[in-house]
């Protein structure tokens, strides 16, 4: 299996770099009226991470004071450790990109540990790359005093830190499938996205089943099948999406309101050609409604499909610990065992699409081979 990698839900990473870059904006100002008025230097380091990170950071809302408190604290501990220079900013802004990875990723699940892992590294770096970058500036191009350096300075620290948050919208996982199911469902919600993260968590289990059983063709083939499985699933889950999105841009009940309206002023009318015109405008609204309640009902049997799948998955399951729990699998004629298991499930998958299933696999007939 190759790496998959997909960046998920680019607008947050957008959006998480431009509050960043205004907390520090702001923080900026405070720093130049201490520095101005009160004498008292701020220089960027702790002060423009945790600003950046306060702003950027998107927490559930229970955990919202938790979260922001943890910003402000978790980052001065290696400015209070008293760690060398490089590293004391390195490690607070992997502290912030770890936590803001882990429970401030605009999501409604906790970042993976791989990406929290990630985010947190990648972060230590630009952290410090951004604080070099402000040196060279200072020392090259700007002027020792104002409030314009002190903000070019603050948002080339957040800008970089920000940055090296990307891991928190990577999905990255060696199962293109699972990349896929990940992808998919960071962009959905309500019901449909349930479905989603159920069907990807059975996928993931019946591939951990399927990865201790004995080598062969016949994994090969069971593999194949369990990915058909869970792509058939998101694929039935996109098109529900997409149906649902046409769906709302046009209101059924509007448009037969508009039909109703049509149709009276039609019987009202006095001139013979204008009573024509508004009778042919309602026909015309008429089929447009038609086409809506058709889709309507095509996203109905999607919504029933994708429940089917996701039974399918969880009945494949099922199959595994059935088989594992009568002969484990991966003892001697395990490979038999295996081929059998996959056309199991191959037989499972064509039942459940009945006859249109049976068509196909009369043209397609690889999963059965």
């Amino acid at each position: 299996m190759s790496l998959s990698i997909q960046l998920i839900r680019r607008e947050d990473f957008e959006s998480r770099c431009l509050y960043a870059l205004v907390g520090a904006g702001a923080m900026a100002l405070v720093a130049g009226v201490a520095r101005q008025v009160l004498r008292v230097p701020v220089e960027p380091g702790y002060f423009a991470l945790m600003a950046a990170a306060i702003t950027a950071v998107k927490p559930k809302a229970a955990e919202n004071l938790l979260v922001r408190a943890g910003m402000v604290l978790l980052p001065a501990l290696p400015y209070v450790l008293e760690l060398a220079s490089p590293w004391t900013h390195a490690v607070a802004g992997a502290i912030a990109a770890g936590l803001l990875a882990w429970r401030g990723n605009g999501r409604d699940s906790v970042g993976a540990p791989l990406q929290v892992a990630l985010c947190a590294g990648a972060a230590a770096v630009t952290t410090a790359l951004g604080l070099y970058v402000h040196q060279v500036l200072d020392a090259r191009f700007l002027p020792a005093w104002g409030y314009f350096p002190l903000m070019v300075d603050y948002a080339v620290v957040a800008l970089f830190w920000s940055i090296g948050t990307l891991p928190a919208n990577l999905a990255m996982d060696l199962d293109a499938v699972a990349t896929r199911g990940m992808r998919l469902e960071a962009t959905l919600s309500g019901e449909v996205r349930g479905l989603v993260t159920r069907a990807l968590t059975l996928y993931r289990q019946c591939q951990d089943e399927a990865r201790k059983l004995a080598r062969g063709p016949g994994l090969e083939k069971l593999q194949a099948v369990l990915g058909k499985l869970a792509g058939d699933a998101f694929t039935l889950a996109e098109s529900h999406t997409e149906l649902e999105a046409q769906l709302s841009s046009a209101s059924q009940g509007s448009v037969d309101s508009q039909v109703q309206e049509l149709k009276k002023r039609a019987q009202d009318a006095q001139d013979g050609v204008a009573r024509r015109q508004l009778e042919r405008a309602a026909a015309s609204l008429g089929e447009e409604l038609n086409h809506l309640d058709a889709l309507s009902r095509r996203q109905e049997r999607l919504f029933a499909q994708l429940h089917a799948q996701v039974a399918l998955l969880e009945r494949a399951r099922v199959c595994f610990i059935g088989a594992r729990a009568a002969s484990p699998l991966d003892g001697g004629g395990g490979g038999e065992r295996v081929q059998a298991l996959a056309d199991k499930l191959s037989a499972l998958d064509l039942e459940s699409s009945g006859p249109e299933g049976a068509a196909q696999a009369a043209r397609a007939p690889a999963l059965r081979s």
